[in-house]
């Protein structure tokens, strides 16, 4: 019989490199537990416990599913366990494919694993692992929740493998999976494989932020902070740039320090320098690999069959540039452009790589050295620095094990950002993940369908949220506890008799208890004899004024008859007393911090289900017909989707109206991600013409019907709808009329890249609506020919 350690070594032998201790230790501790949470750097390879998760599996003859958060992280894995194990073991399920689902080893995202457990759990009956990867999505909104649902309902029999970044609060993260799934076995990681080099560039020259000891190197702030006073000393230096982008590279270049990822917090910025790099004629790669670059390009166009999807490619791909080894990543960019800019940066093809920070979110895609333009990156709101996490994320890339024995990190200097900002930034603490978990309307449809209302509040209590909120109260109660303790102390030392004490400690909390009442009765007398003036008003208001009138002349008495207003210490009682006061006050916020924390999941998950009763999805807590359609449609607009289909609005629609109606309902417009009934965020104006009546008219429903939805959220304090999207209407009619690619105009402000998501998320919410449709419906037939009329190659390809 084959032992558990002859399993690993056979394992072993199938790589092409020894495994390292940790890795060892994750597998082992797979055998011994009831799943394994692995945190380390990033490219240190700890996908490799997942591999033998799957290996041992396939050993057994049993099943195991790997998840990713994004649906490019998906492909990607799809790919690299079809070369290891080949096509008939390896499946995958995303919103737009569904390849050999029933494969001894699948591939999703974590949302169609959560579909799954909620609709069709018995698939999952011979699944023994279950790999959660980039598990530190955990704090990420919305995908974070979607983790949370799969960890707490998964069945029982599920060992899951969870691998993430590193993180601070790792075992947290560990002991919440352990108080749902069993021990956890965990493995933590800090020392990244390959050493990262951390640099500052002033006016195009790197320097060192750290000696070799990792102590602060005084030349480098000293120069920083030179640069500082020389802004304030010409002021007209201020806005200009303290580095050059083109002779940063070239210095990156001379030290040896490509390739390079350079990011740019914006995709405008990543086009603008790839168009500075073409002015300065900057030329990265010799001929050979000009020649090597070309022929890449011409065998992977080849593989596109579509020739107006080719054109497109053609006319979208920057080949001078290409050629000179620079080019730009960012989702405006079609997948298929993503992919060849990644696939020539892993042969070191491609030199420079103008990216925005999702290249940082999981693609395999390391390179020698990351540069960061700037210490700032808007939130929304502002501008604020980068936090110790975000440049650590960032700087996960520098340094390619196996090739590199040092990745660089350069900072460009921000005359903007202290120089003290950065290095406490490069001297702190790895990211904490903290839960965005929120109930949804789709979570409370699918928990009521099988459970009552009791048992969904009990799930609301065991999510990691709720889990971080509970140690976090324990906390407070603690510091409660001391507050309290020191409250009676300062209570006990005010009550003591000090020398010629002429009053009792009751007569002197009375005296500042009336003080107190005396202030709030005079603000009150003000202020309702300026709203009686203003209103005019007579009778029982004047009654009010003198009833109050009175009682300030009983205290305004007891306070002169007092012996605590003739007492020798009475400077001495007002500073105890001002000093129990603040106490008492503290006392309150933190028991009021501790109350309102306790519960919230619940009380939100409350409002969700009222507002479900009220539009008729939920009857006494179980889902009607509509609620069940609705229980099966995903995304923040599911109810308006569910009610324009029980309307019967959609029933007369073509094709391809019915791709530019779904459209509204499945895209979000660029710029516009406003919630609420009176379209916050929605933008400025701008007329739209629609291609038929028909579609215009149902737009005109929907923005009614979005706008009553949004009015019931805000009565019960939600606001989750998001707006009816205009942009990719006409785009979605024509690319489903058959148009070619390359003459569908796109919206203002819209990329290509932006287009190809709204058409992924109309086709995934089609797909959607043709399983939940029931099979008599004679929209179904008309769902199903939508889905024909969108599934091009470009949409298609994994």
């Amino acid at each position: 019989m084959r032992t558990a350690g002859s399993l690993v070594d056979e394992f072993a032998a199938t790589l092409p490199f020894e495994l390292d201790p940790f890795q060892v230790e994750a597998i082992v501790k797979l055998g011994t537990h009831k799943g394994v949470l692995v945190s380390a750097p990033t490219s240190s390879g700890k996908t490799v416990v997942a591999d033998y998760a799957i290996y041992e599996a396939m050993e057994d003859g049993v099943k195991a599913i790997y998840t990713t958060p994004l649906k490019a992280l998906s492909n990607q894995k799809f790919r690299d366990l079809k070369k290891r194990y080949g096509d008939a073991y390896v499946g995958l399920v995303t919103g737009e494919h569904t390849i050999n689902e029933q494969a001894p080893v699948v591939v999703m995202t974590t949302e169609i694993l959560r579909n799954l457990i909620y609709d069709d759990p018995q698939r999952l009956k011979d699944v023994r692992y279950v790999v959660l990867d980039e598990v530190h999505y955990i704090d990420d909104y919305p995908r974070g929740a979607v983790w949370e649902e799969v960890m707490i309902q998964a069945p029982p029999q599920i060992h899951f493998v969870g691998l993430s970044a590193t993180i601070s609060n790792y075992q947290q993260v560990a002991d919440w999976m352990e108080s749902h799934r069993g021990e956890m076995g965990v493995v933590a990681v800090f020392k990244r494989p390959t050493e990262l080099r951390l640099w500052l560039a002033i006016h195009n020259q790197i320097y060192p932020l750290f000696d070799e000891q990792g102590k602060v190197v005084r030349e480098t702030w000293n120069r920083a902070q030179e640069e500082v006073i020389e802004d304030r000393r010409f002021a007209r230096r201020r806005n200009l740039e303290s580095n050059s982008l083109t002779k940063v590279i070239e210095e990156l270049q001379r030290q040896e320090m490509l390739p390079a990822i350079y990011f740019i917090f914006s995709r405008r910025g990543c086009e603008e320098a790839m168009q500075r790099c073409a002015m300065h004629g900057l030329d990265l790669t010799s001929a050979s690999e000009k020649n090597r670059i070309a022929e890449f390009v011409a065998e992977k166009m080849s593989q596109v069959t579509e020739p107006d999807e080719a054109a497109l490619y053609r006319a979208l791909l920057n080949h001078e540039m290409l050629a000179q080894g620079v080019a730009v990543h960012h989702a405006g960019l079609l997948p298929f452009l993503k992919e060849l800019v990644e696939e020539l940066f892993q042969q070191g093809l491609v030199k420079v790589v103008f990216a925005t920070e999702t290249l940082s979110l999981g693609i395999h895609m390391p390179a020698r050295a990351v540069v960061i333009s700037s210490f700032t990156k808007f939130d929304g709101r502002g501008f604020p620095s980068l936090t110790s996490g975000q440049l650590t994320q960032l700087m996960g890339r520098a340094g390619r094990r196996g090739i590199d024995k040092v990745g660089h990190g350069v900072i460009l200097k921000d005359p903007e950002v202290d120089i003290g900002v950065i290095y406490e930034a490069a001297m702190g603490e790895d990211m904490v993940v903290e839960s965005k978990f929120a109930p949804n309307y789709n979570m409370a449809l699918n928990l009521l369908r099988n459970r009552d209302l009791k048992e969904a509040e009990l799930l609301m209590e065991r999510c990691f949220g709720q889990f971080q909120r509970r140690q976090a109260a324990e906390h407070r109660r603690l510091e409660l506890a001391n507050l309290k303790e020191r409250l009676i102390d300062l209570e006990r030392m005010a009550a003591k008799p000090g020398a010629k004490e002429k009053c009792s400690p009751e007569q002197v909390q009375q005296y500042f208890r009336d003080e107190v009442q005396l202030r709030q009765l005079r603000n009150r007398v003000r202020r309702d004899k300026r709203d009686h003036y203003r209103r005019g008003n007579a009778g029982v208001e004047k009654q009010q004024l003198a009833q109050m009138r009175k009682e300030i002349a009983e205290i305004q008495h007891r306070l002169e008859k007092s012996p605590v207003r003739r007492c020798p210490n009475l400077r001495q009682h007002r500073a105890w007393e001002a000093e129990v006061w603040e106490l008492k006050e503290e006392i309150r916020r933190a028991q009021q911090e501790i109350d309102s924390t306790m519960h919230d999941y619940s009380r939100h998950l409350n409002s969700i289900i009222q507002i479900l009763e009220e539009a008729g999805f939920l009857y006494g807590h179980k889902p009607s017909e509509k609620g069940m359609l609705a229980s099966r449609i995903y995304g923040e607009n599911s109810l308006i989707v569910t009610e324009a289909l029980h309307q019967g609005w959609l029933d007369h629609l073509e094709p391809a109206e019915l791709c530019a109606v779904v459209v509204m309902l499945a895209a979000e417009d660029r710029g516009r991600p406003g919630r609420g009934p009176r379209g916050r965020g929605d933008g400025p104006y701008t007329k739209h013409r629609f291609p038929t009546a028909e579609i215009a008219e149902i737009h005109r429903q929907l923005k009614s019907l979005h706008y009553r939805f949004s009015l019931l959220e805000e009565a019960y304090g939600e606001q989750t709808l998001r707006p009816i999207s205009r942009d990719y209407v006409e785009f979605a009619y024509r690319w489903a009329r058959g148009d070619p690619l390359d003459q569908i105009p796109l919206p203002p402000n819209v990329e290509f890249g932006d287009a190809i998501k709204a058409i992924r998320s109309l086709y995934s919410t089609l797909r959607q609506l043709e399983w939940a449709i029931p099979q008599d419906a004679p929209l179904r037939a008309t769902v199903y020919a939508a889905m024909r009329a969108m599934e091009r190659d470009l949409i298609r390809r994994v």
